[in-house]
Formats: C-alpha cells, sequence, structure tokens
C-alpha cells in the first residue's frame, strides 16, 4: 500500500489537500473509490476512513480522501461553508481524479458519510456505484435541530461544540443555500448501484432518512441496517467494512 498527498484547488483558488491510497499490486488503471466526509470533520473521519481505506486498497482499489474547504489541511473558511460550496468541491475533486491516469474512469465508486451523502446526492455525479452512509435526505431539518448547536440563529451565527471540544462557527448561508436543494427529488435522477448504510441506534441522523431515499432511488438499490451501530457504525465497524468491500467488488471490479 502506498500513500501521496494530493492537492486541487476549487471554485474560489482554495487548496483542497487530499490522500491518494493506492494497492500494492501493479496494474495500469485501478477501480478507484471516493470517500466524502461528513459536516465538521476531516478525511479521516475520526479513523474510519484511515481503517476503511486500508481495507479497500488490500482489496485492490485505489482510494482517494480529502478534505472540504475549510476542515483539516485544506483552506477556507468553514463558516462560510454551504451545500452548493461543498457540492463545488465535490465536483472539482471528481474532475481531479478522473485526470489521473492510475484511475480507470469507467470504474469510479463514492462512499459518503452522513452531511457528504447530501453534498454527493446534490451532485448526482456519474459515476459506477454510490454508497451512503448515515444518510441525510432532508438536511434543513436534521442539521437544524436545536439540540445540535449552542446557539442556533440562522439569520446570524451559529455555534456548535464537537465532543472534542471544537467549536465549528456557520453563517446563515448555510442554512438559506440549503432550501435551493430537493435531495429527494435529485437522487431520482441518479442512475447507478445504490447502497445505503444505517445504524439502528443512530441518535443524529433517524433511520427514516434513509426510507425516505431508498423509495426515490431507482434499482438496482439496497439496505442495510446494522443492528446496534450508532451514527458512525460504532461498534460494528468491521462489519461495515466487509459489506462496503463486498459492493465495490461487485460493481466496479
Amino acid at each position: 500500500m502506498n500513500e501521496r498527498k494530493v492537492s486541487i484547488f476549487n471554485d474560489k483558488n482554495e487548496k483542497l489537500v487530499g490522500i491518494e491510497t493506492s494497492p500494492s499490486t501493479e496494474k495500469i488503471k485501478f477501480p478507484t473509490v471516493l470517500l466524502v466526509h461528513g459536516f465538521g470533520v476531516t478525511k479521516h473521519e475520526g479513523g474510519m476512513f484511515d481503517d476503511l481505506t486500508g481495507n479497500l486498497a488490500d482489496a485492490g482499489f485505489l482510494v482517494y480522501r480529502f478534505d472540504f474547504s475549510g476542515r483539516g489541511e485544506s483552506q477556507g473558511d468553514y463558516s462560510e461553508t454551504s451545500l452548493s460550496k461543498q457540492r463545488s468541491d465535490l465536483l472539482n475533486v471528481l474532475h481531479f481524479i478522473q485526470s489521473q491516469e492510475k484511475v480507470d474512469k469507467a470504474r469510479i465508486g463514492i462512499l459518503a458519510q452522513s452531511f457528504g451523502t447530501a453534498v454527493t446526492v446534490a451532485l448526482i455525479p456519474a459515476v459506477k456505484t454510490i454508497i451512503l452512509m448515515g444518510s441525510i435526505a432532508h438536511p434543513q431539518s436534521v442539521m437544524g435541530l436545536p439540540s445540535k448547536w449552542v446557539v442556533l440563529d440562522k439569520n446570524g451565527l451559529s455555534k456548535r461544540l464537537k465532543t472534542s471540544g471544537e467549536i465549528i462557527l456557520i453563517k446563515p448561508q448555510f442554512w438559506k443555500d440549503m432550501e435551493n436543494y430537493n435531495l429527494l427529488e435529485s437522487i431520482s435522477h441518479i442512475h447507478c448501484p445504490i447502497l445505503f448504510i444505517h445504524g439502528s441506534l443512530d441518535d443524529k441522523v433517524p433511520l427514516s432518512e434513509m426510507e425516505a431515499y431508498f423509495e426515490k432511488a431507482n434499482k438496482p438499490k439496497e439496505r442495510i441496517t446494522i443492528d446496534g451501530a450508532d451514527h458512525g457504525l460504532r461498534p460494528h465497524r468491521d462489519q461495515m467494512y466487509q459489506i462496503v468491500a463486498d459492493w465495490f467488488k461487485k460493481y466496479l471490479i
């Protein structure tokens, strides 16, 4: 397994930083997976994306992780983020991946977590397959729950406290921008196999969000609820890693 840092620039000329992880096997082109992180986190997703990357690379996939603008190593002010801005970031990253020589452009898959699922669906990406975990179909209501915020002011500055102690600041454009999207309509325009994974004990995003997406998604589609797992799929991540690898092997290899 080999890793290298990669960077591109988004539409606002902010540098987005990612990691390319390639299998040890010698191939001219690889089936490729792009991992899309959630709200207020980074390309590591609390270690979950790191473990998942290793698992997928061992299975023969080229894997990319990246930080949205304003998070991790990427440039930008996260308080100015929005669904549209992250959608644009994701599109730029996808174009970069498609330009890489070792990427098999006909075999690209996306795995998104939490708010990253909303970003992915909003993009309506033309890829081979998609996995959505902890899916958010109604970001305005899910993200706008007062219990998630120390201060919730959709016309001013909202403050969210992470378990790490970091305070996430969000300006009004985050809320206003989401009004431009109907993600249930968007997912009906995605024409590739989609796997939905949700934890039965997810207390951040209700299971009904996955069900709403699943009803509107085109076939082939599958949904898996992991019994006893939380929003981050703990303590059953090993089970999730195997499900993910099996799905990508089915549709990318």
